[in-house]
């Protein structure tokens, strides 16, 4: 039977014990003001609070599928402590022309014979216009051994083994849409390019070359294979016109011509033979990527490895992306994004992570944007909360109180 995923879209994140989150069962709402899936979404908090972990949670969860066993989880509140979660997501998978939409809750962690964090109802279900509701993933147990959730859910089975044995499909292109099977691509806040040895250099296939379910990008080029010249080499290599995509999308999203400038004057130019890498000309001058500015860095990484290896269902996790930046290119980095989010409304989901009251202000939560559906968290301890509740009623009653002198002033 020929499967093929229509959406793979975020709901909810139930989160118990895992790092900062240790007071209470936090949830996070991955939808917008008409109840559907956000495909722009940003957490807000001061540092330490959390986003990076929840970064690092969802790629965690994200990374079961395709698995049937598991010894561990590479999460340690999961692994060595006591923390666990569970994520919501709306699943349609189509079978030969029939659409059938679930709600598949990905658990993981240190669980008790209750499973779900979050139970969903009929009710709960035709909301999002579900018809069942599956769970799949792995759990620990008190003696730290995983136990797989789901096996016995001949559904959750069929999505399963089609993620498993796709793993290292081809992807066709770049910023590819040809494939449906769902990927999630997380760029930590060390998103710097440090310069290679010239020894050991050879054309390979990077590392994690082709589909997978989860990838993670941070300080580029610790080895060669991992390196952002290892792919444009090996791009240049196969010879198949992605080399020459890579090459213009790079060259408008980040050394951009025209009106709007962000590192103009800058072009990456292609790569030399000997040793074999990448270059930039700049003011007739040529020179590598490790000489880039950071923020040229960040921006080059992150929009060289997305449009190699999204898919046509992409969750995109960026941790910090106004690091390094400008405040003008902060706006634009933060304008990128959100536009790809319009372009591949609604199977791109881009979810960011940031401590700068400016990007939470240029993000616009409350301006109705076409193909946007955006959504925000504020992360805060119980504390703050209360804190910020009490500023609150106290404002409260003195407008009320000014009103009502007005009023008497009137009279």
């Amino acid at each position: 039977m020929n499967i093929l995923i229509d959406e793979f879209s975020p709901l909810f994140l139930t989160v118990d014990r895992v790092g900062p989150f240790q007071e209470r069962l936090e949830e996070f709402d991955f939808t917008d003001a008409n109840d559907e899936p956000c495909n722009a979404y940003l957490m807000i908090s001061k540092n330490g609070r959390g986003k990076t972990t929840i970064m690092e949670m969802l790629a965690a969860m994200m990374n079961m599928l395709g698995k049937t066993e598991c010894s561990e989880l590479g999460f340690e509140s999961f692994d060595r402590e006591q923390g666990r979660a569970q994520w919501d997501v709306r699943l349609i998978l189509n079978r030969s022309g029939r659409k059938e939409t679930a709600i598949l809750s990905l658990v993981a962690g240190f669980m008790g014979d209750e499973v779900s964090l979050k139970l969903w109802g009929e009710s709960d279900l035709r909301k999002y216009d579900a018809t069942r509701w599956c769970r799949f993933g792995f759990v620990r147990n008190a003696f730290g051994r995983y136990s797989m959730v789901g096996r016995s859910d001949e559904w959750v089975q069929d999505f399963n083994t089609l993620i498993e044995t796709n793993v290292g499909a081809r992807l066709l292109g770049f910023e590819n849409d040809e494939l449906t099977f769902p990927t999630l691509i997380y760029f930590s806040a060390y998103r710097n390019i440090i310069r290679m040895p010239s020894d050991n250099r050879a054309v390979v296939a990077p590392r994690d070359w082709n589909y997978r379910p989860v990838h993670v990008f941070d300080v580029e080029g610790l080895e060669w294979r991992d390196s952002l010249d290892n792919l444009l080499v090996w791009l240049k290599w196969l010879d198949d016109g992605r080399f020459e995509a890579a090459v213009d999308a790079i060259n408008e999203k980040v050394f951009k011509v025209g009106d709007k400038k962000l590192f103009a004057g800058k072009t990456l130019k292609g790569v030399r033979k000997e040793p074999p890498e990448a270059i930039v000309e700049a003011g007739g001058m040529e020179h590598r990527l490790d000489r880039l500015s950071s923020g040229e860095k960040s921006l080059v990484q992150l929009h060289l490895r997305l449009g190699v290896h999204m898919t046509r269902n992409t969750i995109l996790l960026i941790d910090e992306p106004e690091v390094h930046l400008h405040r003008n290119w902060q706006y634009e980095a933060l304008n990128a994004l959100m536009n790809l989010a319009k372009s591949h409304f609604p199977n791109v989901s881009v979810f960011m992570a940031t401590h700068s009251e400016r990007m939470m202000k240029a993000f616009g939560l409350n301006i109705v944007e076409e193909n946007l559906r955006k959504g925000a968290y504020i992360i805060e301890t119980a504390e703050e909360e209360e804190r910020a509740e009490a500023i609150a009623s106290e404002a409260k009653v003195k407008q009320l109180l000014r009103e009502a002198d007005g009023a008497e002033g009137e009279s």
